[in-house]
């Protein structure tokens, strides 16, 4: 038995069935119809850190212990940097080597430093602060991959700023080039390292999704040229990745299990997350100072402009000539400025513009928190209730729901979590984003969504099979099903049973394997140079 896995970051079958059924995705279409399809659940945050390594480690993130990419600690108020090594528990390569099975990894988030058992290999994805030799396992791969491949990289180089200079047509003629790249890597990865298990992830369909969703959105005669331009843009980006599947799948034989799989959907932004922060602002929740200082002001507009405007060559000069630290201290004090703005003394809750999560201001565990620890529940289930009252300029509800992190999660690790998860009426409506997220130079047109996809092809799995929606933690307990292994017992996730014929099941009785000890995190801190790294690519990708 052989698995192949091809991620397609936030892929949604939204937009791939009704182009599957149009001819423009003809091996996606052919996977449906020769196996099992439907539509995978995404962790409660719907966010690609915890939804990739819960598919990785079979767990949910209350136990895994990784959230978000990056977030504040509540304790020091300091930002942090999550990467794979930060996690509990074993990854599906794990579980293999120890029957003896052989895995491969290419650009799978959460996965730096990357580690394999002998025979084995993994590069890592888009956690690693670059692609050093930690990222690379065993670490001689790295110079002959780009040896071979010089353009193999995360992200297309410089994508962040053709995005604020408003280079829509050069950043996806980047992802195109880009996506390519990553497929001849795979290809060649897989022709000269054969293993038993291979996992790769393309992330151009999460980054397409966020930033051309309203172009392929747009249907009025009476659109904008340039909406008219890039019309075409997200159906190009995902037939790019259909071509890049196309030529996975001439490695897969009739031995090969295939899992075509997305950490969560994606769907047209409603525009409410960036009227978070001002909506528990207008209530009361959160109290900001009523004016920053004229200086810093005037210092983080002229910041703004150098970003936009300078090229790259004119930015690397000024930081050399202010200095390392100065230009450290600089980004910090941007970085912190919306925080420094909240009084603290009169809020009870907070969050950023652009997130649909709300922290408690809680006395004990935030610095300055104001919330008894009595007091967290009723606080709690007053904003929810105000939550369900928000409306639209038409009248629509704001919030479908909200969920409280100890309703979604379960485990050592849930006091990471933030407190709320709002989300979002997909049928409300908002107008441009308030003008301290417009001055980031761009922002999102698509948000995720908690359904993603799952498509499965090999043996035992059932032809045009339709089931019920399964949780990202399910895939690794049905992929060592589907290998005829025992199913590691204790794992968050069940096998997806649906997936498989009634005479497959019958023939091979669920075996159930002894729970093991839990692992310990990987690798020590990130240095405050990788930290930088990781805090620019993040930003180029708008996470930041």
């Amino acid at each position: 038995m052989k698995i192949l896995i091809i991620g397609l970051d936030a892929a949604t079958m939204e937009l791939i069935e009704p182009w599957a059924a149009a001819g423009h995705l003809p091996a996606l279409a052919r996977l449906m119809h020769e196996g099992a399809s439907g539509r995978l659940i995404s962790t409660p945050n719907m966010h690609s850190a915890s939804a990739w390594t819960s598919i990785l480690t079979g767990l949910n993130p209350g136990r895994h212990g990784l959230f978000v990419f990056s977030d504040r600690n509540f304790a020091t108020g300091r930002q942090e940097f999550f990467k794979g090594g930060d996690r509990a528990g074993r990854i599906v390569g794990d579980y293999l080597a120890q029957h003896n099975l052989t895995s491969g990894f290419l650009n799978v988030p959460m996965t730096y430093p990357a580690h394999a058992a002998p025979g084995s290999f993994m590069i890592s994805g888009l956690d690693a602060p670059a692609l050093n030799e930690s990222a690379f396992c065993p670490a001689t791969l790295r110079n002959e991959v780009f040896s071979r491949f010089p353009d193999y990289a995360f992200t297309p180089v410089g994508l962040g700023d053709l995005m604020k200079a408003g280079r829509i047509g050069d950043a996806i003629s980047a992802w195109l080039r880009l996506t390519e790249t990553q497929t001849a890597v795979a290809e060649y990865l897989i022709e000269t390292y054969p293993t038993d298990f291979f996992m790769t992830v393309f992330t151009a369909s999460d980054w397409a999704g966020h930033n051309v969703w309203k172009y392929a959105a747009a249907s009025s005669p009476g659109e904008k040229s340039d909406s008219l331009q890039f019309r075409d843009s997200l159906r190009r980006i995902y037939e790019s990745l259909d071509a890049a599947v196309a030529r996975l799948l001439a490695y897969a034989d009739g031995r090969t299990q295939v899992y075509v799989i997305s950490d969560h959907g994606m769907g047209q932004h409603s525009g409410a997350a960036y009227h978070l922060a001002e909506w528990l602002e207008g209530r009361g929740y959160m109290v900001r100072h009523q004016s920053a200082p004229p200086r810093a002001s005037l210092m983080n507009t002229g910041r703004r402009v150098a970003k936009n405007l300078l090229p790259v060559a004119i930015k690397e000069k000024i930081k050399s000539r202010l200095g390392a630290e100065r230009v450290k201290e600089l980004q910090a004090a941007e970085k912190d400025a919306f925080y420094d703005s909240i009084d603290w003394s009169r809020s009870r809750a907070y969050t950023e513009p652009g997130r649909h999560v709300i922290n408690i201001n809680l006395a004990g565990r935030n610095p300055q928190g104001i919330v008894a620890g009595a007091d967290y529940d009723s606080v709690c289930a007053e904003i929810i209730a105000a939550l369900s009252e928000w409306q639209d300029a038409h009248g629509a509800a704001v919030v479908e729901r909200v969920a409280r992190r100890d309703e979604v999660y379960a485990g050592p690790f849930v006091e990471r979590a933030s407190d709320l998860y709002v989300y979002w009426n997909p049928q409300a409506a908002f107008g441009e984003p308030p003008e301290e997220v417009k001055a980031r130079g761009f922002w999102w047109s698509g948000d995720h969504r908690l359904e993603g996809i799952l498509i499965a092809r090999g043996p035992g799995l059932a032809p045009g099979a339709r089931f019920p929606a399964p949780f990202v933690h399910d895939l690794l307990p049905t992929v060592m099903y589907a290998a005829g292994l025992p199913v590691p017992g204790d794992l968050d996730g069940q096998v997806i049973r649906q997936a498989f014929s009634e005479a497959h099941t019958a023939a091979n009785p669920l075996r159930i394997a002894e729970a093991m000890d839990e692992t310990t995190s990987e690798g020590g801190a990130l240095s405050g140079a990788e930290e930088e790294m990781i805090e620019e690519k993040l930003r180029s990708l708008g996470y930041l």
